[in-house]
């Protein structure tokens, strides 16, 4: 039982890591990419840079969130321990950060250089794990779509927040200190959130699907 237990908690990191492959690499950034080569959308960055950086946050709150949820329908039963969100979130967050950061490593930048980053990213995958809890407590209290469109909208906000106080000339330290203001909010939601969550791992999600 331990070991099958220890399978099931790596196939919930596993999956999150898939999870933000799908929703980055593989289908969101190519298609910003395309996006910000025409030039249309050039010209309306530079007409309403605002708005511009609006519809690049939200669509990245569709795309990860969007993708969290599919993965989540095909995860069963719907009703889960906390661990699962907590994990698969890990697993997202991870992917990630290392998708930032290996090739900065790789190109000779030492980690006292990349001390920030290593900081912005310890919080990005705290909130992804985060936001994770979010969109799966949409499965645990029967309101898929209300929690779905939550977690899109507390994506699209910290996307669009940031990079506009940067865009207002903040500077690089005090930003994240708001952001990590936010991830704190976001920690304390998913502590509370755990009491809509099944207690005791896998022998009560057999027993809660009697």
């Amino acid at each position: 039982m331990k070991k099958r237990a220890v399978l099931r908690h790596l196939l919930w990191l596993l999956l999150g890591a898939a999870c933000f492959a799908l929703a980055q690499p593989l289908t969101r950034l190519p298609l910003l990419n395309w996006a910000q080569g025409t030039t249309w959308f050039t010209l309306f960055s530079m007409l309403h840079p605002l708005l511009a950086l609006a519809c690049v946050a939200l669509s990245a709150g569709i795309f990860e969130e969007g993708a969290r949820f599919l993965f989540k329908l095909f995860l069963r039963p719907a009703r889960c321990p906390f661990s699962q969100p907590l994990l698969f979130g890990l697993g997202h967050g991870l992917m990630e950060a290392g998708l930032l950061l290996v090739p900065a490593i790789l190109a000779g930048y030492s980690l006292s250089q990349l001390w920030l980053g290593l900081v912005e990213r310890a919080l990005a995958v705290v909130l992804h794990v985060s936001l994770t809890v979010v969109v799966w407590n949409g499965f645990q209290r029967g309101k898929r779509a209300l929690y779905l469109l939550l977690a899109v909208a507390i994506h699209r906000l910290v996307d669009f927040v940031l990079p506009a106080l940067q865009l207002y000339g903040l500077g690089a330290i005090a930003i994240e200190l708001v952001f990590a203001a936010m991830v704190l909010l976001m920690v304390l939601y998913a502590v509370h959130s755990k009491k809509h969550y099944l207690k005791g791992g896998r022998e009560n999600e057999t027993t809660e699907q009697r």
